[in-house]
């Protein structure tokens, strides 16, 4: 989740269609064009582009971009937001550019760790925080619920006082995904940090057998395939990075 496939140079294309979620910082002013609509932004303004978007900037603008493959961030169309005063967004991706020419064994991890937090700026700065009462109510079923492998999370919200496609629904439009999108992406980012958590962490020493039961799993093999499904590699193979 949130994995940068991408960063470095940015080379505006005409009339462009990005297939992975964007974060565009311009060198120069001008305005992006999408879907009938124009957002005027500054030099040094972050441009967050969701997947899928038909959308336009001159190409004298210039800058910096990166993209998240698997991005879960309830941003719907176009948005402009000013960088912090310490140009974090910029930083983070020259980093991930640093790294995905680098040959390091674990830049994946690090790669990972700086998707997350470009996706946290976006969510910072674009959207609100605050979740509906029903939103929050699932969230924290679900966070309680990360490594119970018997969780059946559709019982939890057909037993709440709402329609299940309307919870379902305005879940994924606050959260940017459905609620079993958000389970499964939540035992993921657990995956990988008891993966890596180095000898101080007390699964360091575990099977991925036990890794699997400690995220939620019952069945190892469902549990690798998923994993790989979203990292590229096997839970196996991750670790030894």
């Amino acid at each position: 989740m949130n994995s940068i496939v991408c960063a470095g140079k940015y080379s505006p294309n005409e009339d462009y269609k990005n297939r992975n979620f964007e974060i565009i910082i311009p060198d120069k002013s001008g305005t992006v064009s999408f879907g009938g609509l124009e957002l005027k932004f500054n030099g040094g303004d972050v441009i967050a582009v969701p997947p899928f978007t038909r959308y336009f900037i001159p190409s004298d603008c210039g800058g910096l971009h990166a993209e998240l493959e698997q991005a879960f961030l309830p941003v719907k169309e176009v948005t402009v937001f000013a960088d912090d005063a310490n140009g974090g967004v910029r930083h983070t991706i020259l980093q991930a550019e640093e790294y995905l020419k680098s040959g390091m064994t674990k830049r994946d991890i690090i790669l990972s760790a700086l998707g997350n937090l470009l996706a946290g700026y976006v969510t910072a700065y674009c959207v609100k925080t605050e979740f509906s009462p029903v939103v929050e109510l699932v969230r924290s079923d679900i966070g309680k619920n990360i490594s119970n492998s018997s969780y059946a999370l559709d019982n939890f919200i057909k037993k709440l006082p709402l329609n299940y496609d309307y919870v379902r629904k305005l879940f994924k439009k606050e959260v940017g995904a459905t609620p079993h999108e958000y389970l499964t992406a939540q035992r993921m980012e657990l995956a990988v940090s008891l993966l890596t958590g180095g000898a101080s962490n007390k699964y360091s020493d575990y099977s991925v057998s036990q890794i699997a039961e400690a995220c939620g799993f019952s069945e190892p093999l469902y549990f690798s395939r998923v994993f790989k499904k979203y990292y590229g590699v096997s839970p196996s193979e991750y670790k030894k990075k």
